[in-house]
């Protein structure tokens, strides 16, 4: 019983790890996109698409506005 335990916390523990670290990989790419719209690299809608979301998905997640970035705002 006490070893079914530790293999279970084992892996929650591990699951957790790769959790975080896909998190962290996302937060990375997330925020490389922000930095070319703020350079004007990339519209916002470019960058959405690079991050495989919609605009409105990518403008929640990063706080953007679908303006902002293109020329217009």
């Amino acid at each position: 019983m006490c070893q079914d335990f530790a293999d279970l916390k084992a892996r929650a523990e591990a699951r957790g790890v790769e959790l975080g670290f896909e998190q962290g990989v996302e937060q990375g790419v997330l925020r490389t996109l922000v930095k070319l719209v703020d350079d004007g690299v990339l519209t916002v809608a470019e960058a959405a698409e690079r991050a495989k979301m919609t605009v409105a998905e990518f403008c929640s997640k990063t706080g953007l506005t679908e303006r902002r970035g293109d020329g217009l705002s």
